[in-house]
């Protein structure tokens, strides 16, 4: 997995907006998944389902997760709408983020989308956004889907997940 260059290496720091900082350096510097050959990297999404045993329901899903500390950075999962063509996403964040400034959603070098955070809990910050036909269309062809979020200082932070094998995956979540 590849994430923004511009991400300094991570420093242990006591306090909170320091260590979210930290945190998602850490993340550029480590992001690699454990799995990857050199020569043909995995596909970075899979699917997950869940149920009651009468439905099921299945999403696209990509994960990132600090190398040393196995702690979730980031959470990305897209739910295919009824229509196949459309979908919502939901992302998880981490904690200490800068609440009023809003999340930049892009494909590539596309122009950006700015969803609001709607909430925060113990497990971190939730954005959801409805996909329009065209932005999945983004990231069925595109190669990095980037994420830009503020931390509690107002810096900008971007992260970037690949989208190699989101179009299957979502495929099969429908």
């Amino acid at each position: 997995m590849r994430v923004s260059r511009r991400l300094a290496s991570a420093r242990k720091c006591t306090a909170a907006t320091a260590a979210v900082a930290a945190f998602l350096a850490g993340m550029a510097a480590s992001a690699a998944p454990a799995q990857q050959a050199p020569e043909s990297p995995p596909a970075a999404w899979r699917v997950e389902c869940s149920g009651d045993g009468k439905t099921l329901e299945c999403r696209a899903v990509q994960q990132v997760f600090h190398r040393e500390t196995r702690q979730l950075v980031l959470s990305v999962a897209v739910r295919p709408a009824a229509d196949g063509k459309s979908g919502a996403m939901l992302m998880t964040l981490p904690l200490g983020l800068n609440l009023t400034e809003p999340v930049l959603v892009k494909v590539d070098n596309g122009a950006p989308e700015r969803q609001a955070i709607q909430t925060c809990t113990n497990v971190g910050c939730f954005v959801a956004m409805t996909l329009s036909d065209k932005l999945i269309a983004a990231m069925r062809t595109g190669t990095d889907l980037k994420i830009t979020v503020q931390d509690a200082n107002k810096k900008p932070v971007e992260m970037s997940l690949p989208l190699l094998g989101f179009g299957i995956a979502f495929d099969k979540a429908k």
